[in-house]
């Protein structure tokens, strides 16, 4: 392996996913962060903005959203749902593990709470979430996003 500002690399082929440093991890979650508050505060450009130029997006609804600008004009049609609700975006069970390329291929639960203004909170279905992040210029960006609902899973396996 060999060292780069962002920890090891693998070196050798068919290495497959290495999982990364802890000062990796801990950008990918401060990465998550400020991309959730972007949207959570309804700045849908600059939640677009933290997409690469050709990233590619599959909500769970379905579909295939593609570019910043799409990604963007989707994510505020989506936010109609939550009827002039403060959603909150929640993400654990973080995984970080770097391929051979050197993206960083991420798996996370995650869940939203939508508080209205008189008080009451709501949550969304849960989900799993499949990212590829890759380092540009502007720091890390996404290259992809699956979005898998947690309902949609388990209706799969029962017919399975």
């Amino acid at each position: 392996m060999t060292q780069t500002a962002h920890g090891p690399q693998p070196t050798a082929a068919g290495n497959g996913p290495t999982p990364v440093p802890a000062d990796v991890y801990v950008e990918v979650q401060q990465f998550y962060a400020a991309q959730m508050r972007l949207l959570d505060s309804n700045d849908f450009e600059g939640f677009g903005a933290t997409f690469t130029e050709d990233g590619a997006f599959r909500p769970a609804g379905g579909g295939l959203l593609e570019g910043p600008a799409a990604i963007a004009k989707a994510a505020a049609v989506a936010a109609g749902r939550f009827q002039g609700g403060q959603p909150r975006h929640w993400f654990d069970m973080l995984t970080v593990d770097r391929t051979e390329d050197g993206s960083l291929h991420t798996s996370y639960y995650a869940v939203v709470s939508v508080t209205a203004a008189d008080g009451r909170n709501v949550h969304e279905p849960s989900v799993v979430v499949r990212d590829v992040l890759t380092w540009t210029d502007g720091g890390l960006r996404n290259a992809s996003r699956t979005i898998r609902r947690d309902d949609h899973l388990a209706a799969e396996s029962a017919r399975d």
